[in-house]
């Protein structure tokens, strides 16, 4: 009885505990995003914006280093040298009054030398400093514009994912609303089933085209679920965050949904500009910077000066007494100038301009190839765009008959005008016209990103959207 006893105490005790830690875990708010929101959030946490933020930081660093090798040079440098044994000098005897033709030796020096030596130097004339300090600037630019365009890329992953996540919203809503649509059908087939005014094959017509509904909206849900999941990967948020999207119930609501689409029109091919693209942009700073590249190799054929002065102080000791502020210390100090011309490199330096010019050659083909890609890529765009706007209009015409056709349909076949194989026939248009126009829905406002993204202005496009 008492080990029974223990055993409710025990899991009495672990009730407790699970409860309390149950009570204790945070409850999870619903966030609800727009499309500028999200745009706003991935700015903010999507972790290659902020990668590529931070590498643009320090290209920012670089040009402080370039000044910096610019300004005087300070250094403070020591040496201590323990002469385990001291060289042998050797010199003429005659010297000091010894016979001509032989040699005397004597060891001069101390045991202990301690040096501290300070020093300044100061470019005076290098032209490569000039061309470094620029070099660092337009190396700053080009990270700028290599930060624009990776947020360029994250906006359009964000976009599609929301686009796409309202699409499957849209089409779990139609499923319903078809599954409603086959429920009512369902019931009145099994009435007259009932009255034997229908056959068993008719209810189990119906029957499949409601599973196969049901199935449809079960991979939808799931599909939906999997939508969010991108869309938090892509703007930076932690999948397990609960989300809901603010243009859910206009995207949801046909007369919206359709008002929207009747403002849009046909684009027409108009003049380009390459210079909005940020990734010719960063071709072009590519070329400036192996420009300067190239003629900093040339500046290695010119002259450098600087300018020095150091100051020392000298201790020689027998004994290691560094420390003792009664022993001498010796000082000597000098001032001057330093000058370097190359005369021979064995061509090192020729080599090097030769291959700047040769990958200054390259970029300009590659520039050249960059405005043929555009100008495909705007043509391209411009005629998927008109492409899906016709067909999303004929998609909804084709949603308006299919409806018709099936109210018509099922009127006949209450009156028993129609078969079942005629009432399923039209559920099935009905659900196609349906599906193409959803599928047409996504890909009109992915057309639309592309042609914006072909002319360069997808950021402007997509952070005014809710303004």
């Amino acid at each position: 009885m008492q080990i029974i006893f223990n055993y409710r105490k025990i899991i009495q005790f672990t009730l407790i505990i699970l409860l309390l830690q149950t009570e204790a875990r945070p409850q999870q708010t619903e966030q609800t995003f727009s499309l500028d929101k999200c745009i706003s959030y991935a700015a903010m946490n999507n972790p290659e914006i902020k990668s590529a933020s931070i590498q643009e930081k320090i290209s920012v660093k670089k040009i402080d280093e370039a000044m910096g090798s610019g300004l005087p040079q300070i250094n403070l440098s020591g040496s201590l040298v323990n002469n385990l044994e001291l060289p042998v000098q050797v010199f003429p005897a005659e010297y000091f009054g010894g016979q001509p033709g032989t040699y005397l030796s004597a060891k001069f020096g101390t045991k202990y030398n301690f040096t501290f030596t300070g020093q300044v130097t100061q470019k005076l004339l290098d032209a490569s400093f000039w061309l470094g300090l620029d070099a660092a600037n337009y190396s700053n630019q080009y990270y700028k514009q290599n930060s624009d365009n990776i947020t360029e890329g994250i906006y359009y992953n964000v976009a599609t994912a929301y686009y796409q996540t309202l699409v499957v919203q849209k089409q779990i809503q139609l499923l319903e609303q078809n599954i409603k649509l086959v429920e009512k059908s369902l019931a009145d087939t099994r009435l007259l089933l009932e009255n034997g005014k229908a056959k068993e094959v008719d209810v189990d017509r119906l029957s499949v085209s409601y599973n196969i509904i049901q199935y449809q909206l079960k991979n939808a849900k799931e599909n939906l679920k999997q939508s969010y999941n991108n869309l938090k990967y892509q703007i930076g948020m932690p999948i397990q965050s609960s989300l809901t999207l603010s243009d859910s119930v206009n995207f949801n609501d046909d007369s919206s949904l359709e008002q929207k689409i009747n403002s849009l029109e046909y684009v027409k091919e108009q003049s380009i500009n390459y210079e909005s693209r940020t990734d010719y942009r960063m071709l072009q700073t590519s070329f400036e910077l192996q420009e300067l590249d190239k003629k900093n190799q040339i500046a290695q054929y010119f002259p450098t000066i600087s300018a020095y002065g150091s100051y020392n102080f000298q201790g020689q000791r027998e004994n290691f007494d560094l420390f003792d502020g009664g022993k001498d210390w010796y000082k000597f100090y000098s001032v001057g100038l330093q000058f370097n011309l190359p005369i021979f490199t064995g061509g090192q330096t020729l080599a090097r301009v030769e291959q700047s010019s040769l990958n200054m050659d390259k970029l300009t083909e590659q520039i050249r190839q960059a405005k043929e890609g555009i100008n495909l890529q705007i043509s391209n765009a411009i005629t998927k765009y008109n492409s899906t706007y016709d067909n999303i209009k004929t998609d909804k015409l084709n949603i308006d008959l299919a409806q018709k056709v099936y109210d018509l349909t099922t009127i006949e076949y209450n009156e028993g005008e129609a078969t079942t194989m005629d009432l399923t026939e039209s559920e099935t248009r009905l659900r196609e016209a349906k599906t193409n126009y959803i599928n047409s829905l996504l890909e009109l406002n992915i057309a639309k990103l592309d042609l914006e993204k072909a002319d360069g202005t997808l950021i402007t496009y997509l952070t005014k959207q809710d303004k």
